[in-house]
Order: structure tokens, then C-alpha cells, then sequence
């Protein structure tokens, strides 16, 4: 059973254990930021103590923990216009998934709950931003349009995608409660799975994850 729910300071050994183990697999595949994630572990963990209420975690038989996201309110300067800071909107931040769990599509699991968390709450948008072209590319695999690619402080490229937060009725259809919820609509050889706050979904173990499925650049 999975369950998306507000994380709270107890999670942060089981937190700071993931995002360890996320930063030493994109070490193996050589993938970008492995060591600035490396660096920043017990502060990306922290998050659960310092934003209790911005920060979800998705957890397993209510105690395996094997993803995170943090929802923040405010745009990045750099990247959204002053008109588009004024949209209501969910900005996707530090999302990680335990990487021996990256066949389940967890990642593609967390961006479809909060399309719908969004639509729940009233919020008209879901946008994400990251500095890898990759990364940026495997986010409209997930249905998140690319607005723009904006020069960043820092000398780097940022990358502002944006999806329309909607409620997904193939999912709400199967739950048991009237509490819609987000979920992964399957394409052709998938299946539909849905995730509920606080409430159980079965996973599609056939199905394959992307393997640049990792974090959000910070």
C-alpha cells in the first residue's frame, strides 16, 4: 500500500537515507549534480523539519519511505515572469525517489499527484524548473510543457516547465472514497493506477522507469 502524506521530522534517518542513495547511483551512472546532492543530503532531509507543511513524502505499508517533493508557493525569479508569479500555481521542488524502486515510476506517481493535489486545493498549475536538458526533456514524458529555457544567475541554463492541474477521472472512478486523487494513466501495455492521500494504490511492477528519473536540480 502507498501513501502520500505530510512528512514530519521523525523521517529524516529514512529521508537521509534515500537521498544518499539516489546521489550514489547517479554517481555509478555518471550522471550530473551526483556530488553536489552528495554534499547537500542532511539539508535536503532537513527540509522535513524546517517545511513540515511543504514537504510530502510517499511511503509504503505506512513505514518504507521511497519518495519526496516539496511544494513551494513562491517562483523563482529567474525563470517566471512577474504576470506568471501572479498565477496560482505548485512549484515542484527536490523531488527523489529510492532508486531501487525506479521500475515502478514513482517519480511519474509524485508529478501526477500533485497535478491533482493542485486542482483539489484550487491551484491552477503545477510548474517545475531544473538546469538539465535531460532531466527537462524526461519532465514532458510527464506531461509538463517546457515555457521557456532562461540564463540562471549562475551561469547556467534553467529549464521552466508548467502542467495544468486537473483532476483525473479514470482514477477518482476507482477509488473507494469520493477524495479524488492523482494518479499514473496508463498508455498502451499499461495499466491505470491511482494513489490516494492517505489511502492505498497498487503499483504497475511491469511497468519501466525512465533511467534519468532523479532529482530536481535546487
Amino acid at each position: 500500500m502507498l501513501v502520500m502524506r505530510p512528512a514530519t521530522p521523525e523521517d529524516h534517518p529514512n529521508l537521509v537515507a534515500m537521498i544518499q542513495a539516489r546521489s550514489d547511483w547517479m554517481k555509478v551512472k555518471q550522471l550530473p549534480n551526483w556530488h553536489n546532492w552528495g554534499m547537500h543530503v542532511h539539508e535536503l532531509a532537513g527540509n522535513c523539519t524546517r517545511h513540515p507543511s511543504e514537504m510530502w513524502v510517499l511511503t509504503e505499508d505506512c513505514d518504507r519511505l521511497l519518495g519526496c517533493t516539496t511544494i513551494l508557493r513562491t517562483a523563482a525569479p529567474w525563470t517566471w515572469t512577474a504576470d506568471e508569479a501572479t498565477h496560482t500555481a505548485y512549484y515542484l521542488n527536490g523531488t527523489i525517489t529510492d532508486p531501487a524502486e525506479r521500475h515502478r515510476k514513482l517519480g511519474t506517481l509524485i508529478a501526477d499527484w500533485a497535478v491533482d493535489h493542485a486542482a483539489r486545493e484550487g491551484i491552477s498549475r503545477v510548474r517545475r524548473d531544473c538546469s538539465s536538458p535531460a532531466l527537462a526533456a524526461y519532465y514532458q514524458q510527464q506531461n509538463f510543457q517546457l515555457i521557456r529555457k532562461v540564463p540562471t544567475p549562475g551561469g547556467r541554463t534553467s529549464y521552466a516547465l508548467e502542467r495544468k492541474a486537473e483532476r483525473i477521472p479514470e482514477v477518482a472512478s476507482s477509488l473507494l472514497s469520493g477524495i479524488s486523487t492523482p494518479g499514473l494513466v496508463g498508455g498502451p501495455g499499461r495499466r491505470s493506477a491511482g494513489i490516494r492521500d492517505r489511502m492505498s494504490w497498487k503499483p504497475n511492477d511491469s511497468s519501466r522507469d525512465h533511467w534519468l528519473e532523479q532529482v530536481t536540480s535546487v
